[in-house]
């Protein structure tokens, strides 16, 4: 009878179960996010056509100005993105380690 009771008291309960997978669900969301945001900047960094398309550049009514600030907008869009998912990674484990059960 004690061996049931103290089983039943070891037990978390389901909302600290909930939590944890919660948590790992958002951080991997967030590692997942992180993952895009590098080869999306590989991609980039290694195909400068995807920042500055050679036709924009080739055209005789672009201005250069207008052009890298095409490429500025598109980099401070890049790094926002890797910044938020860094944010979500890292309220996926405060998550996670806060569900914890306290002993």
């Amino acid at each position: 009878m004690n061996d049931e009771l103290n089983e039943k008291i070891d037990r978390e309960p389901a909302e600290q179960i909930a939590g944890r997978f919660v948590g790992i669900a958002v951080f991997l969301a967030g590692i997942v996010l992180l993952i895009v945001t590098f080869s999306m900047a590989y991609q980039a960094f290694h195909q400068p056509d995807i920042l500055l398309p050679l036709s924009s550049l080739q055209s005789p009514t672009t201005s250069v100005s207008s052009v890298y600030a095409r490429a500025g907008v598109l980099l401070v869009l890049l790094f926002v993105m890797g910044y938020l998912a860094s944010l979500i990674a890292a309220r996926g484990a405060q998550l996670l380690f806060s569900a914890r059960k306290e002993r």
